[in-house]
Parts: structure tokens; C-alpha cells; sequence
């Protein structure tokens, strides 16, 4: 799939089909970015909530799988 969100500057916009999608049908649309209906991926605190927290444990020598089991075992 291919998205790209532009801001226009005119009433011509040229295309560039990745040759994947060559002797394909595709669909191309073109629609107002400003209506598109809001989910939380939209909401503004819920994205600055992921900046925030996104890497955290990075610096931290963690091996996930074995995090993962010691969580899973403080509830049986």
C-alpha cells in the first residue's frame, strides 16, 4: 500500500506508480485530510503519551522474552 498526505499547491499533481503495482488494477483516491474522522491514533495526548514513553527501556540490557515470562508468572 502506498499513502503520501500532501499539502496542494495546485490543480496538477503528478503520479508515481512503483512498478509492483504495474499491469494492476489499483485505485487511486483523493480526499481532505482536515475530514477525516478522529481516532485515538489522531488524539494529540495519546500521541504525546507514546513520544514520551517509546524507548524507555532501551538503554536497559533487558532480554524481552524472559521479562515477558517473569510478568506472566507474578499472576499465577
Amino acid at each position: 500500500m502506498l499513502r503520501e498526505i500532501i499539502k496542494t499547491n495546485s490543480e496538477k499533481y503528478i503520479l508515481h506508480i512503483p512498478k509492483k503495482y504495474l499491469n494492476k488494477k489499483i485505485e487511486i483516491l483523493v480526499l481532505p485530510f482536515e475530514n477525516e474522522t478522529k481516532n485515538e491514533y489522531q488524539d494529540i495526548s495519546f500521541q504525546n503519551a507514546i513520544k514520551k514513553t517509546a524507548g524507555i527501556l532501551k538503554s536497559r540490557k533487558i532480554d524481552p522474552v524472559k521479562w515477558q515470562k517473569d510478568i506472566r508468572s507474578e499472576w499465577e
